[in-house]
């Protein structure tokens, strides 16, 4: 297996007060993650058809995010429903 490859840190806005929240995004990707190419399908009654393809990545398994820092001021809260989301407040 691969190590995972970390695409980009982000954080929004990138410049907080204190006691503003703002929002940290790790972006990253499972080297052996596989792609399955998908093809929908669409006819009317004259036999008329359209096509549109997509991709799908499927990783070889859940990526685990963490967000840490050595200030003790600074609050991280990980978002549940969001992998690789946070919201960092500086208190």
């Amino acid at each position: 297996m691969s190590v995972p490859i970390i695409r980009s840190v982000t954080a929004y806005p990138d410049t907080v007060q204190r006691g503003q929240a703002a929002q940290v995004t790790i972006d990253a990707v499972d080297p052996d993650a596989r792609v399955v190419t998908l093809t929908g399908r669409v006819k009317d009654p004259a036999g008329h058809e359209a096509t549109a393809v997509t991709v799908l990545t499927v990783g070889s398994g859940p990526l685990t995010y963490e967000l840490t820092t050595d200030d003790p001021a600074v609050k991280i809260v990980a978002d549940p429903a969001a992998p690789g989301q946070f919201t960092v407040v500086p208190v």
